[in-house]
């Protein structure tokens, strides 16, 4: 049994000297994504907030005419409405800037009148109140690098979660009472108390920083995370991802008779997504089934006549389906609402600290 726990103890102190600074990057750009909307919303509030106005919403056509006025060649991608009185439509979309190939931009629309509020390139390495929350949100999703990036946070992600196995091991010592992992014990500044500290603050949020972890690998390895589920529950993809590739529509039906055909309840509309290589509009709207603010219900028209051709909430049929349709939700806080996102920072700040009393104690002991 000694000899086992050596070998823990060994992991458990090389993972956190290894990865302890990328846990902590992610860790502040966590704390701070959960609460994108409010913290971007206050940098912003010229380009997040509209006049509040009793006049009819501007049709979405029009929204994105004036997009493509402001920014010429802009192409949608996502269109976010707006949904209580001040807020803004909010387009996804590329963008040919500087008359180089387009890249990925926001733009942030009044929904009564269509006028552009605002625009930013996404990812741009810019800390400037525009940018800033978008840069710690790709820096967070995959370092500004891509998929590769993407991958190795994915790694990261298995080692934690496997670092949790072991913490849990090491905090549970034999002929030891489980309740003193939970407890500090030792005069204040001994090696006693800072050992106690650091795992009595892991013991106790490791509900919470097991979750991040676990949620954190199936979204940066989607597909893996898919085909293991998949291996005890059906996991099925969202319709578009299914239907086959076809060419460009020369005259797609307008947005607002795709949004019309779609749903009688455009109130309950979160956001329409263009697929031209399918040929459709997703609707997405708000349902019952719903485990975050995300409307999840896809409804999808045909660009070509507006016919309704299929719908599917992300919770869809089956164990599986649900197992991934709670993944956001609960890796963001979202799931439950404003407290899911506090837990979501307690989560992130407690995992500083185990980063920074890890460090602290290796140092010491290595003094000794």
């Amino acid at each position: 049994m000694g000899r086992h726990r050596k070998a823990l103890r060994l992991w458990h102190r090389w993972f956190g000297l290894g990865a302890g600074l990328w846990l902590a990057l992610l860790s502040l750009t966590g704390i701070a994504i959960a609460w994108y909307d409010e913290v971007d919303t206050a940098l912003n509030p010229d380009w997040r907030r509209a006049a509040i106005s009793t006049a009819r919403p501007a049709a979405l056509q029009n929204v994105l005419d004036q997009a493509s006025a402001t920014l010429p060649g802009f192409t949608a991608s996502q269109i976010q409405l707006a949904r209580q009185p001040g807020d803004v439509h909010w387009l996804v979309g590329r963008a040919p800037l500087n008359g180089v190939a387009p890249v990925p931009v926001q733009i942030f629309a009044d929904p009564a009148t269509g006028a552009v509020l605002g625009w930013r390139e996404t990812g741009a390495l810019r800390l400037d109140r525009r940018h800033l929350m978008d840069l710690l949100y790709g820096i967070h999703t995959d370092l500004l690098l891509g998929e590769t990036a993407a991958w190795l946070l994915g790694l990261v992600a298995l080692l934690w979660v496997i670092d949790h196995g072991v913490g849990i091991a090491l905090a549970l010592p034999p002929r030891q009472q489980w309740r003193d992992a939970f407890r500090m014990a030792g005069r204040p500044g001994s090696l006693k108390r800072l050992f106690d500290w650091h795992r009595a603050k892991g013991m106790w949020a490791w509900p919470i920083t097991m979750t991040l972890a676990l949620t954190g690998l199936t979204l940066a390895w989607p597909e893996a995370s898919r085909d293991l589920v998949g291996l005890a529950s059906p996991v099925n993809e969202r319709l578009h991802e299914t239907m086959p590739l076809i060419g460009d529509i020369p005259t797609p039906i307008p947005i607002d008779t795709a949004l019309a055909n779609a749903t009688n309840a455009p109130a309950k509309v979160h956001s329409i997504r263009l697929l031209p290589r399918q040929g459709m509009y997703a609707v997405r709207s708000f349902d019952a089934r719903d485990v975050d603010n995300q409307g999840r219900l896809w409804t999808y028209v045909a660009m070509t006549n507006g016919q309704v051709v299929g719908s599917r909430h992300d919770a869809g049929e089956s164990a599986g389906d649900a197992i991934f349709a709670w993944q956001y939700p609960l890796h963001s806080g979202h799931a439950a609402g404003w407290a899911g996102r506090i837990l979501v920072s307690i989560g992130g700040i407690v995992t500083l600290l185990l980063a920074w009393s890890g460090v602290r104690l290796w140092w010491r002991r290595r003094k000794r």
